[in-house]
């Protein structure tokens, strides 16, 4: 009986087990933790983290930098005493890994809209990522998952910005008009037509970028003559928060202290007030000071030590804070990925360089006014007349325009500086501890040189020092 019973259990798990093993894989899936997700809800997290991310930046530290705002408190940054942004790299190459899976999604459904805008978000993000660093993970990144690469080589800013240019390009090729419809999308609503125009725009703002270093003026003037680029405020690209949470703009719900961190600057109250440009009482409020006019607006130095900038002008009171719209009011900003404006610009600086046909009065003017419509501030009958406003051909007075267009645009303002050193911020504040220089770039991610030593070391060694001076390749001679 023993010896039969040694056989018997054995037999009976070997039953047990092979009886088991049709539905193993079904029992052991859990329906709530899909393995294949739809594109459409990937999408809106990926704009949402993307747009969400950079109107954040723009609010903390792309206004700082470019003095269009300058901080009261906690000064480190606007004294130039900077650390890596690892928030921005860790969020974008985070995001980067759900647009990889939006393209695999995409290639097997056949959907090529999703491809597309796939494509020009993927662009986009890595185009900041370049501006802000230089050389950095490109080829190579986010290919843990499916190729087994956990230590992605640094590309040189030059091809990135070849691939960069050729997803805008294929985007652009193969977006379908007329079927392929999409959901998720945050920007546009299923608008291919406007993504088609978005694609293009980047592409004008990429050539621009890089233009120091190569001719990109047939480019351009191709991209205008045969594709449609962005027309009117209608087809800015822009993510709109709500009135209500969890979808309102961030600053909205900050303690009342952070928001007071940031202040007019020094820097744009001098060129708002001798324009006479009524953005002024829109971006920023009058002082809190009683015994102020109460239409009184002051601004402060950007680069003040923590001491100084608390007691400038006698105290917190006698400078003026953000205007009500970047607090108060839940909806009343956008996270801007970019606009007409911007385009409007970046045209009119190509017509005065003669890169382009086209007149480069009426480009300049176009962006202006669309600055004003966009932040719904009437704009003066004799606005684009005024001294130091109405063109004279200078490209000094376009950046001019183009920097006051760029409020909250991410770190444009900066780029546009560190290329053409237009508008001339170039003096930092007094306790800035950089030698009174501006910092060109971001160090990387202190965690690089642990986790991705020898891609990190090779790219330092080739770009040039780990430093917030060392010049990227689109700003070298």
């Amino acid at each position: 009986m023993k010896l039969l019973t040694n056989y018997i259990y054995p037999l009976i798990l070997i039953m047990v087990c092979f009886g088991c093993t049709d539905d193993f894989d079904e029992l052991n899936s859990n329906p709530n933790q899909p393995e294949l997700v739809s594109a459409d809800l990937i999408l809106p997290k990926v704009i949402n983290t993307a747009a969400n991310t950079m109107a954040l930046e723009a609010w903390n530290e792309g206004n700082v930098v470019a003095q269009l705002t300058a901080k009261i408190n906690f000064t480190d940054f606007d004294r130039y005493l900077w650390g890596s942004n690892s928030n921005l790299w860790d969020a974008f190459y985070g995001n980067l890994r759900d647009v990889s899976n939006i393209l695999v999604i995409a290639e097997e459904s056949g959907n090529v809209n999703y491809r597309a805008t796939a494509l020009i978000m993927r662009a986009w993000m890595f185009s900041i990522l370049t501006d802000s660093w230089g050389d950095i993970p490109f080829s190579e990144a986010t290919k843990a998952k499916v190729d087994g690469i956990i230590q992605p080589i640094y590309d040189e800013q030059e091809t990135i910005y070849d691939g960069i240019l050729a997803d805008l390009e294929e985007a652009n090729s193969i977006i379908d008009l007329t079927g392929n419809q999409i959901s998720g999308d945050l920007l546009y609503n299923g608008d291919m037509l406007k993504w088609k125009k978005l694609a293009n725009s980047l592409r004008i703002r990429s050539l621009m970028r890089i233009s120091n270093k190569r001719d990109v003026g047939s480019a351009i003037q191709s991209i205008i003559d045969s594709q449609p680029v962005l027309e009117s405020n209608d087809d800015n690209a822009l993510m709109e928060y709500l009135p209500a949470q969890p979808n309102t703009w961030p600053v909205h719900t900050y303690r009342v202290g952070s928001f007071d961190e940031y202040r007019l600057s020094l820097t744009i109250e001098g060129v708002l007030k001798d324009l006479s440009d009524p953005r002024l009482t829109t971006w920023f409020r009058p002082t809190d000071n009683p015994s102020d006019d109460p239409d009184l607006y002051a601004g402060m130095p950007n680069g003040l030590s923590e001491n100084n900038a608390s007691n400038y002008n006698g105290g917190a009171s006698n400078v003026s804070r953000c205007g009500p719209i970047m607090y108060e009011e839940p909806n009343s900003v956008d996270a801007v990925i970019m606009q007409y404006a911007e385009l409007q610009f970046i045209m009119a600086e190509a017509a005065q360089k003669g890169w382009i046909t086209g007149d480069d009065k009426e480009y300049y003017e176009n962006g202006v006014t669309a600055s004003f419509e966009y932040w719904d501030v009437p704009m003066p009958a004799d606005y684009l007349t005024r001294a130091d406003v109405s063109y004279d051909g200078q490209l000094q007075t376009i950046m001019t325009q183009k920097w006051l267009a760029s409020f909250l645009v991410g770190f444009e303002a900066w780029y546009d500086y560190r290329r053409t050193g237009y508008p001339d911020f170039s003096v930092p504040g007094p306790d800035n501890v950089n030698n009174d220089n501006v910092p060109v770039r971001f160090l990387y991610p202190a965690n690089q040189q642990t986790l991705n030593k020898e891609n990190y070391d090779a790219a330092v060694s080739r770009q040039g020092p780990d430093d917030i001076n060392t010049k990227v390749w689109w700003e070298r001679n």
